[in-house]
């Protein structure tokens, strides 16, 4: 084979097979995510009860560091637990089967586009989905917010395949994703899938398939599903009205599963306040949705304006479950009392499908707006290869040149894409594929690993336990975090600092500066081992992050050894 002959064979490889390299290229971001150490605070607590529960076997009763827990339903857990039973207790025996169920959403938002929609729009979509930022944090950042994600909209392509062809299986299928999703994050779930079926079905005014009789499968599928967790609830607190969790007294474990942690949080039952506006997912999906947001507020304008062409009656052979699912459940998680950014994150594969919808449809008949807005979009998309330099010189200085050797290879690669393609379609998607995979590369090697540097009780649980040392010889004193048990893999005790000489030589004990010098106060037999620089790393700020500023908001924790 000439060398013409082979290099005309592998751009056509590449031509027949790019957006499987593209999804090959995020795979190996998602890959990285796996050896990120958990971050505090949700993820470590997550990791911890899963390793406690694996060391415990309790799956239908949930403990906390031996305390009764009432918060997030138990699929997480009993995943990850018995993952780290097989694998043991690590960053990625954790995070693998949400990332697992994570890469199911992502296929089934291709399955679903694809029956809609037909199979380019359908990759689109999935690459779309998987490049925002959102995913890149969900598969890193692992709570219960991924596999939610994933349960969903697997529930809604099955369900919508059960209403086109009438099949058992697929109401099946739909109906244990459907619970799955219950198990995940409670009601919410179920809320989502029926927004975007219940929706669609009445702007088609199908109102004979709201009633079919197969929904009772579909019931009793789902409460099957849920019949495990509710009796450990009844069994751990509805049996116990004697208990006090959280400040709640008695509380009923079902009602707080069926009512108080979903809806409550708008009614006001909940006690969960954090005062967030009611804007504050649209200010958190500019930067989540990145970098397609350009697209995607014209395209819900789009739809819009589609669905008031037909006076909100929408034709047989058009959908309305994306609409429907991210418009109804947006607002109804706008009026919750208490936000977070991950708490849209299931709406993502809705939005990426209109996204890429808009996006086909408007390259194929181009204007000026379109023309603008996507070189637009390819100007805007060069400051994430900016942000990784400004990096490497204010925030966390690299060690080689590698790795900005290799952001300058891929940004030759993004400008080569930019100027030779010729579809208006691969245009926007494969230049912005490329920089998405380099944001994310530079972020799951360099950026996480660096800041990470900084969560001192993850390093602090790691080096005691290579010390191998004996059970009942670590302490937290003052300052107990989640990532002290599972890197520890014990469950770290509180020091009793009544009983200070009664502890063994060799215990250690992890403090802050106030513990350290009360301890070291009431006896000289403790000395200091290590200090360690700590930020809380899920709340990012410029004075963290410049390096000329940081020792102004850092704070130090200590590690010290009983050593008579």
């Amino acid at each position: 084979m000439n060398q013409t002959s082979f290099q005309y064979r592998l751009a056509d490889f590449i031509e027949k097979n790019k957006y499987l390299i593209c999804f090959a290229a995020i795979g190996i971001v998602y890959f990285f995510n796996l050896f990120i150490d958990i971050m505090e605070v949700d993820a470590a607590q997550y990791a911890s009860i899963s390793r406690e529960m694996s060391k415990s076997g309790s799956y239908l009763q949930v403990f906390e560091h031996g305390r009764d827990y009432l918060d997030k339903p138990p699929l997480l857990f009993w995943m990850a637990s018995i993952s780290i039973r097989i694998f043991g207790a690590s960053n990625w025996a954790y995070k693998i089967p949400a990332l697992l169920i994570i890469i199911i959403g992502i296929y089934s938002t291709f399955g679903f586009a694809k029956l809609w929609y037909g199979s380019q729009k359908a990759k689109i979509a999935a690459l779309i989905l998987c490049t925002t930022q959102a995913f890149f944090l969900i598969t890193n950042d692992v709570r219960t917010d991924g596999i939610l994600t994933g349960f969903v909209m697997l529930a809604v392509w099955q369900l919508s395949l059960f209403l086109k062809n009438n099949r058992l299986i697929h109401l099946l299928t739909g109906s244990l994703a459907l619970g799955a999703a219950m198990l995940s994050k409670g009601p919410v779930g179920m809320v989502i899938v029926a927004f975007a079926i219940g929706g669609d079905l009445l702007l088609k005014r199908q109102f004979k398939q709201l009633f079919k009789v197969q929904w009772l499968i579909l019931l009793l599928v789902v409460a099957v599903t849920l019949l495990p967790m509710c009796y450990g609830l009844y069994q751990q607190f509805d049996l116990h009205p004697e208990k006090e969790v959280y400040g709640l007294k008695g509380p009923s474990g079902l009602k707080f599963f069926f009512w108080t942690q979903s809806f409550g949080r708008i009614t006001g039952a909940s006690s969960w306040n954090n005062h967030s506006g009611i804007f504050y997912f649209f200010q958190t999906i500019l930067w989540d949705f990145q970098p397609w947001i350009l697209f995607l507020i014209p395209a819900l304008f789009s739809k819009f304006r589609n669905l008031f062409k037909f006076r909100f009656k929408g034709p047989d052979t058009s959908e309305y479950m994306t609409l429907c699912g991210f418009v109804l459940t947006f607002a109804v998680l706008s009026m919750s009392s208490y936000k977070l950014p991950h708490y849209i994150f299931p709406l993502f594969p809705f939005i990426a499908i209109i996204t890429a919808d808009y996006i086909v449809a408007m390259a194929e008949r181009p204007g000026k707006f379109m023309n603008f807005l996507s070189r637009f979009h390819i100007g805007f998309i060069h400051l994430f290869f900016i942000v990784p330099v400004l990096s490497f010189l204010f925030f966390f200085p690299v060690k080689t040149m590698f790795l900005p050797l290799v952001l300058a290879l891929l940004f030759l690669l993004f400008c080569y894409a930019v100027w030779t393609t010729k579809n208006r379609v691969d245009f926007i998607i494969l230049p912005t594929a490329i920089m998405a995979f380099t944001f994310g590369l530079v972020m799951s090697t360099y950026f996480y690993p660096s800041l990470l540097k900084y969560q001192a009780p993850s390093i602090a649980a790691k080096e005691v336990y290579g010390k191998k040392l004996p059970e009942g010889r670590f302490y937290s004193f003052h300052t107990g975090t989640s990532s002290l048990d599972f890197y520890s893999r014990s469950l770290v005790p509180e020091f009793d600092i009544n009983r200070i000489s009664a502890y063994d030589k060799g215990t250690c004990i992890y403090t802050d500066k106030a513990g350290m010098d009360e301890i070291q106060k009431k006896s000289g037999e403790y000395g200091l081992i290590e200090t360690l620089d700590n930020f809380h790393v899920t709340g990012l700020a410029i004075t963290f992050l410049n390096k000329k500023t940081r020792n102004k908001v850092i704070d130090s924790m200590f590690l010290l050894e009983k050593q008579h």
